[in-house]
């Protein structure tokens, strides 16, 4: 096989052309007759024995010439790739798409492999952007929906001897019978049901309401004419129940004992404790946001032109994300669409947007790591990669040929970069009180530690936030917003 040419279709975007003369197809056709010519059993011989001309008389012409395209396809081709790759400087951001154009019995075949570059963009900021996070204020009546929750949860069971009534839990055995026969699946030792539940199929439940623990007693119910088992769907069947126990779900007083229970010593520790969950967990979404407006403004600061296959690509993996969720919702794209109100093309164009943005941001993510040094070594890609190897009990030999090591370090250096680019800028920090708070990446634990953010509003410590020795760019920060 040879390369035929190298092409730039769009800027940051190579197309290599690879051909393979007939000779060369016939040459890797026959290899493959030669590997697997034992598997075939051909009418009038004996399982290995046919030739090749035989074994292609009987199945067609062709069957060689799959595998032996495969073969050059994944072993030639891109070889040639990575030779072509050294040769011209260029350097990858992604895998490339391998395309087969042509195959011909006289001519061979022809192959491509088109691949996004990186794109030289110009950065004009990449420290220093400002974004807000806001967090919601948490309400009483929410931590007091989460107490009840969690109440129910510590319920306990409490045997009573009156009639069941829904909202009891009773266990009971039961058998149930199709004409006086017990059917499979039918029968149940020790079975624990909430009477009102639905859990159990229709009249089901409300056979047992009014019976005691002890009873014995018979319902007659019908199977729904839906249902799955069709050898019971739709029959009247009987079944026979003997009662364990009848129990009522007992609540536990919101007080110090619950409060114990849960690891807190007072029911207002525990409510502050349960604000505070709340809180962290908004607060948390609150500060990705945040972090995801400051690597928008880098993608916004990054000039120049973004190759279109990176950007398809990034649109075509977020709509088959939306598209999973979606079935997870057991909803299709258009029901969606016309339950938001929005057109097809309004929302494709809103994802390919955001496509764009990501991937812009990613590629400026890449530029930073390069020029600040953030790109993991070959030693700390051999650790990581042996780390892997010890989990897994391979050799790191054998990780390293099943990993796209040039593409891990790409990804590991862009996540180092984001958090380069946060810890050199800043978040609003603004609380439910409305106060305004400046947080500063960057400062957290500069020298000894004793400084740390403090999400909740409360204020540094001064005296330690003194000792910290500021870089030039912090203190363009630090003018009138921190009150020493």
């Amino acid at each position: 096989m040879k390369l035929v040419s190298v092409e730039t279709p769009e800027k940051s975007v190579c197309k290599m052309t690879f051909s393979a003369t007939a000779e060369e197809l016939e040459t890797a056709s026959n290899a493959v007759y030669e590997r697997t010519r034992a598997t075939y059993t051909i009418k009038g011989f004996q399982k290995g024995e046919a030739d090749r001309a035989q074994i292609e008389a009987d199945r067609g012409e062709h069957t060689f010439w799959y595998d032996a395209i495969n073969d050059l396809m994944d072993q030639d081709v891109p070889a040639l790739y990575e030779a072509a790759l050294k040769e011209h400087g260029f350097a990858p951001v992604d895998d490339p798409s391998y395309d087969l154009v042509s195959v011909k019995k006289d001519e061979g075949f022809v192959a491509t492999a088109t691949v996004a570059l990186q794109p030289e963009l110009t950065l004009t900021k990449t420290t220093g952007f400002t974004s807000q996070c806001v967090t919601p204020e948490v309400t009483d009546k929410e931590i007091d929906t989460v107490l009840e929750r969690r109440r129910n949860y510590a319920a306990e069971l409490v045997p009573h001897k009156g009639p069941a009534v829904k909202g009891n839990v009773v266990h009971m055995d039961f058998e149930g019978l199709l004409d006086g026969v017990a059917f499979k699946g039918g029968t149940a030792k020790d079975q624990s049901v909430q009477l009102g539940s639905g859990r159990m199929i229709p009249g089901f439940e409300d056979g047992i309401l009014g019976h005691k623990a002890g009873d014995e007693f018979e319902i007659n119910v019908t199977f729904p004419k839906n249902y799955p088992n069709k050898e019971l769907a739709g029959k009247p069947v009987v079944f026979k129940i003997k009662l364990h126990d009848v129990c009522v779900r007992q609540l536990p007083a919101l007080n110090s004992d619950f409060a114990k229970k849960m690891g807190k010593e007072t029911m207002e520790e525990y409510r502050a404790f349960v604000k505070q969950q709340l809180f962290d967990g908004r607060h948390g979404g609150a500060l990705n946001h945040a972090k995801d407006m400051i690597l928008g403004q880098l993608a916004d600061a990054a000039e120049g032109e973004i190759p279109s296959i990176l950007v398809e690509n990034a649109y075509q993996q977020q709509m088959q994300v939306i598209q999973q969720q979606l079935q997870m919702q057991r909803l299709s794209l258009d029901r969606y669409l016309s339950q938001v109100h929005q057109t097809r093309e309004s929302f494709t164009a809103a994802v390919r947007a955001v496509a764009e943005k990501n991937t812009r941001a990613r590629m400026a993510l890449l530029q930073v790591a390069q020029s600040e040094g953030l790109l993991p070594t070959d030693e700390e890609i051999d650790k990581t990669l042996s780390e892997r190897a010890e989990r897994t009990k391979k050799t790191l030999e054998e990780i390293k040929a099943a990993t796209n090591v040039e593409a891990m370090r790409r990804n590991e250096g862009i996540r180092k970069a984001a958090d380069w680019v946060i810890d050199h800028s800043t978040i609003e920090e603004k609380g439910p009180d409305g106060v305004t708070y400046d947080i500063l990446y960057d400062i957290l634990i500069k020298q000894n530690g004793e400084i740390h953010s403090d999400w909740t509003g409360v204020k540094m410590d001064v005296d330690a936030y003194r000792r910290v020795v500021f870089e030039p760019y912090d203190l363009k920060v630090l003018n009138g917003t921190i009150d020493f």
